[in-house]
């Protein structure tokens, strides 16, 4: 063989026959993500997503949970119940803007509330989702959520009023948690904002406030 074939056949021409000059991307798994934006692209590329998982800051240290939005909200906790929502960060000197919230099920997805393989993977993305964030408080607000995220059948009326730890699967830093009343049963039931009040109390001593 000379020189000009062993350029032409050799363990070069060979290497470039293996190797394709732009590598395929490949897919993004729930496990393999590092970021929220990764969690996001799993889901646009499973479910056609377009919105965000997260509202807020998301390097905060405390991450509000919520269940559902209304198919036509414009944002995680929209119209009244958001309004009563700024109202109770304000009374502890938050805001939207120095919180992390997000939604089990992620605004722009509410039809497939009730769909088994969604939810499933759904479970999966809110763990990972929780990792990623790695928050010291976690905020569990309706009970949808509480469902789902804790795996049990109790009220918010069970389990408001304490801190428990929480973690998830593959997570072995407990998050220090807390059941919150969501806005929309506090618009529907005044009497019980005077719990709310004692609940929003012990976070914010929690934060140093």
């Amino acid at each position: 063989m000379n020189l000009e074939e062993f350029k032409l056949n050799g363990p070069s021409a060979e290497k470039q026959m293996i190797i394709p000059p732009k590598e395929i991307a490949k897919k993004i798994s729930v496990h393999s993500s590092t970021s929220i934006e990764e969690l996001e692209k799993y889901l646009n590329q499973s479910y056609n997503f377009n919105s965000k998982l997260i509202e807020g800051n998301f390097e905060s240290k405390i991450l509000f949970f919520f269940g559902k939005c209304h198919k036509l909200d414009q944002k995680i906790l929209d119209n009244k119940s958001g309004e009563l929502f700024d109202k109770m960060l304000s009374s502890i000197k938050l805001k939207r803007a120095n919180i992390c919230l997000a939604s089990y099920i992620p605004r722009g997805l509410e039809n497939l509330f009730d769909d088994e393989g969604f939810l499933t993977q759904i479970q999966m993305v809110n763990y990972r989702l929780i990792e990623i964030i790695n928050p010291k408080y976690l905020i569990i607000m309706s009970n949808y959520c509480i469902k789902m995220l804790l795996a049990t059948d109790l009220s918010s009326m069970s389990l408001r009023g304490k801190w428990f730890d929480f973690n998830t699967p593959n997570d072995t830093a407990p998050k220090k948690c807390r059941v919150l009343y969501e806005p929309e049963i506090l618009v529907n039931n005044p009497e019980l904002k005077k719990d709310a009040w004692e609940d929003l109390k012990e976070i914010q001593k929690q934060l140093g406030g």
